[in-house]
């Protein structure tokens, strides 16, 4: 077994629909998950799609609704038998248009080439994604789309091989793709990218495409460190109210006593 298979083969347990529909987690959680999902069916260009790492299904389903021809892949078979259920309750050109598979996509044989391929929480799963885009760039036709998204920084999940910032990102696809888009939503880094000709390992990018990466950084630490800034603020005023409210109960006591 390959060291890719390996290291997808951890279940994630990916509940994407459940946030999608707000039945799990915080508000802030379901608009982020919305917010990338429809992202990401924006990007996409041509009919024939390719939803890698598929999950339960939801951003398949919303673009066959929309008359593209899908496939979703995803190595849980919870997910794809969840995701073939959501499926059945859609009208029958939706049902015509999608199709869920269990298989792992760096093993995937088919000649089939797709307009678009989704990366959507995949490659930070991945500690040598090199494999996968490799296949990837197989199967996408002359010029196709590749969309993916990641958690931006640091993001402590058990099964996180990568941290991704705009510079490893854009590294990482570039010897496979020309970076077009990148950025930043409910932080989640997101990118589009084209498919090269042919695959250019010693690819090294340009002055301004570096600037660009390190100013997206930049704005976006400064949005972080302002977040932690009003938490730590808030926190502090949470913290002094109990403290004088402890204060007051002992006052009392005393009083009492």
């Amino acid at each position: 077994m390959c060291t890719e298979k390996r290291e997808m083969a951890m279940a994630n347990h990916d509940r994407v629909n459940e946030r999608y529909y707000g039945e799990i987690n915080s508000e802030d959680s379901h608009e982020a998950t919305r917010t990338r999902v429809h992202w990401m069916c924006r990007e996409t260009t041509g009919k024939r799609i390719l939803d890698v790492g598929c999950s339960q299904g939801i951003t398949s389903i919303l673009l066959g609704r929309e008359g593209c021809r899908v496939t979703g892949v995803d190595l849980e078979e919870e997910s794809i038998r969840y995701a073939q259920e959501e499926l059945a309750k859609e009208s029958k050109p939706v049902r015509n248009n999608v199709d869920f598979r269990m298989l792992d996509i760096t093993q995937w044989k088919a000649r089939t080439t797709f307009d678009s391929v989704l990366l959507g929480e995949v490659l930070e799963h991945f500690a040598h994604p090199e494999t996968l885009l490799l296949q990837i760039h197989r199967m996408l036709g002359e010029e196709g789309t590749l969309i993916v998204t990641v958690p931006y920084g640091y993001h402590p999940f058990y099964d996180h091989k990568q941290t991704f910032y705009a510079s490893n990102l854009a590294m990482c696809l570039l010897p496979y793709f020309e970076v077009w888009k990148l950025e930043v939503h409910h932080k989640y880094l997101c990118c589009v990218a084209r498919k090269r000709q042919k695959v250019q390992l010693d690819i090294k990018p340009t002055v301004k495409q570096v600037l660009d990466w390190m100013k997206l950084d930049h704005t976006h630490f400064v949005e972080v460190e302002q977040q932690h800034l009003r938490s730590m603020k808030q926190r502090k005023k949470a913290l002094d109210s109990a403290v004088d409210q402890l204060k007051r109960i002992r006052r009392r006591e005393n009083e009492e006593g």
